[in-house]
């Protein structure tokens, strides 16, 4: 049996920065517009933009843990280019 090989990841966007709710708010709202608008977003650090433009069909994943005093809440949505997307699975 071979062993298949696994594309490397690469790391285009990692921005961490402070921001109020209502701050927080207003980012998640603008990318929500720009998705149903135009199907993509774009984040710009400091001149340099990065076009997020995800395919029709989504996988997302919501996570909420707490490690001591420490809050976290993520969002993730992943998507494939291509031919291969993710199975759905029906229960009958």
């Amino acid at each position: 049996m071979q062993k298949q090989n696994k594309p490397m990841t690469e790391v285009i966007l990692k921005h961490k920065e402070r921001q109020s709710v209502a701050e927080f708010a207003a980012t998640l709202e603008t990318i929500a517009k720009k998705l149903k608008e135009n199907g993509e977003f774009t984040f710009v650090q400091d001149t340099e933009p990065t076009v997020v433009s995800p395919s029709e069909q989504l996988k997302i994943e919501y996570s909420y843990t707490k490690k001591g005093d420490k809050h976290s809440f993520e969002i993730e949505f992943d998507w494939y280019t291509g031919t291969e997307t993710p199975r759905k699975m029906t229960i009958e």
